[in-house]
């Protein structure tokens, strides 16, 4: 519907070069494909497939624009470099954080910077040897906030130019140049002759995109590029917002309270999102446990009735696919916890029907028939005999079997009753913070030996014993599954609007992109990425679900 590691975009271009024609500019813009907004920092591989050690590398600007000139072997250089050195006024101006900074080189040589504030104290100072070109040079704040001056020196020639930076910053300074802008004196083009030469662009957190264009002469090709988070499909195991929506909470407009809600899903880039409908086992009276989940239901279909263009209920693979064709948010029921069903296979059956496609066997209470990881006979009582016959009704009907909150025993048992793969949907790993609601290596060992996937947890509390949390701290737990078990048993299980406190940078659903950005930088791959996004769960779910 929608949808940040390396990208990888490839344009084969056809270059015939009739008569008198001795050059061939190759220029062209690369934009995100959702907000069109320009990308820098692009970097774009001239390669001739003909001849593979002639490659050629330049980056876009700011404007996300680049340009490469090609001359043919043999043919003397024109005067296609830029006529003189020059350094433009730096763009933002006034600004906050960065700015960059453009410049011009007529030959090859040493360029020298110097940042100063206001009082002639030099904040920093770089030389670096360039081509001739056109080139750019990112400055993040450094300083205190106020007018700072910069200076670049060429041969005898030395600019100087004032920019205003708004607020002061700690460890920024000169970042490393980019050309933006280049020509190859002699390449091994060939007069009257088709040359194919492939455009590689890279850029971190967006995806490879592939495309052919034939050039007859000069060319300006315009790419679109989409980023890893928008092109996988994203679709987290447990939101509680079911519980506000309940007592009139309208998931339809954007909130600046809680964590969910249909704006910010769309924001975050949520294809799918798992919505569980708890019952406060200690209120049974004024809520009782199977009405109250029939309630909550109702609250669900009600909240799709009113946003039918945007949120759809899916029940199947099928149906979560053909829900992100459409653009919608795909909604899928999962029943937190055993109590609901009010010890009657009957009413499992019917809480299927209406959608429902997990059941946490247990919360944080016990039940009779199952025991819950905070019971003290965690360890020594699990299944009964109609726990049994509950696990395999679920497997008859195609219904997920989640483990989060259960207790050691009774996850021992359901793996010896069940044929299918389970899930744990919301847990994190206890070898990095003791806590109950946690899986041990064992655990986690038997989930992914059977094909089964952990959602890995948000809530500070069970990630930290310090009970608060960033992204790196949920990445630990995710480094810490794939470093036992490998990245396919991996999926993500957040808690939005189940928790307090939140990890800083993961505030809310929209900032889920953020955490596709921190595995990137992490060093996952795009393709293990995807798997822990969507992936993994999706495979799972399809096995399992009917």
């Amino acid at each position: 519907m929608k949808k940040y590691v390396a990208v990888c975009l490839c344009a084969a271009f056809l270059i015939p070069l009739y008569g008198s024609a001795e050059t061939v500019i190759l220029s062209g813009s690369v934009k995100h494909k959702t907000t069109s907004v320009p990308l820098d920092s692009v970097t774009i591989e001239i390669l001739n497939e003909s001849n593979p050690s002639e490659r050629y590398t330049v980056q876009t600007d700011a404007l996300g624009l680049w340009s490469y000139t090609l001359t043919s072997t043999g043919v003397e250089e024109r005067a296609s470099h830029p006529k003189a050195f020059s350094v433009e006024q730096n763009y933002p101006n006034p600004f906050n954080p960065s700015t960059s900074i453009s410049f011009t080189t007529p030959a090859a040589g040493p360029v020298t910077f110097a940042v100063y504030n206001a009082l002639g104290q030099l904040l920093d100072q770089k030389t670096v040897a360039l081509e001739a070109g056109n080139h750019t040079v990112r400055w993040t704040g450094k300083g205190a906030a106020g007018v700072l001056f910069y200076s670049l020196a060429f041969g005898e020639h030395r600019i100087t130019r004032k920019m205003v930076q708004l607020d002061g910053h700690g460890n920024g300074g000169l970042q490393d140049v980019v050309t933006t802008g280049g020509r190859a004196p002699s390449s091994a083009l060939l007069k009257g002759a088709a040359t194919v030469f492939r455009i590689i662009s890279t850029r971190i957190f967006y995806m490879p995109d592939t495309m052919h264009v034939l050039v007859e002469g000069n060319k300006s090709i315009d790419v679109l590029l989409e980023t890893v988070h928008e092109r996988a499909f994203v679709i987290d195991l447990h939101n509680d917002v079911l519980e506000k929506a309940v007592i009139g909470y309208d998931i339809s407009t954007r909130h600046t309270t809680n964590h969910s809600d249909l704006p910010r899903f769309r924001e975050g880039g949520m294809d799918g999102q798992m919505f569980a409908v708890w019952t406060d086992p200690d209120d049974s009276v004024a809520h009782p446990y199977y009405s109250y989940t029939l309630a909550m239901i109702d609250t669900f279909n009600s909240q799709i009735r009113r946003n039918t263009s945007t949120f759809t209920q899916a029940r199947t693979y099928d149906q979560l696919m053909q829900a992100n064709a459409e653009g919608k948010l795909a909604g899928v029921i999962g029943v937190e916890g055993g109590h609901a069903i009010e010890n009657d296979i009957g009413k499992l059956k019917a809480l299927y029907d209406l959608g429902a496609r997990y059941l946490t066997i247990t919360w944080n209470n016990s039940i009779p028939w199952a025991v819950s990881a905070q019971d003290p006979r965690t360890s020594t009582v699990g299944l009964s005999d109609f726990g049994r016959q509950v696990i395999r009704t679920m497997d008859s009907l195609g219904m997920l079997i989640d483990v989060s909150h259960t207790g050691i025993k009774t996850i021992e048992d359901i793996l010896a009753t069940t044929r299918n793969p389970i899930i744990a949907s919301h847990s994190g790993v206890r070898a990095l913070n003791n806590n109950a609601r946690n899986l041990s290596d064992s655990q986690i060992d038997s989930i992914a030996a059977r094909g089964g996937v952990i959602g890995v947890v948000f809530y500070p509390a069970f990630l930290s014993s310090r009970r608060t949390a960033t992204i790196d701290t949920v990445i630990r737990h995710i480094d810490y599954i794939r470093n036992r078990v490998g990245v396919d048993a991996i999926a993500i299980g957040a808690d939005y609007d189940g928790m307090g406190s939140v990890p800083v940078g993961l505030e809310d659903v929209s900032k889920m992109p953020n955490l596709t950005a921190a595995l990137l930088r992490h060093g996952y791959s795009i393709t293990d990425v995807h798997k822990i996004l969507g992936g993994n769960y999706l495979r799972v779910f399809k096995q399992v679900c009917k």
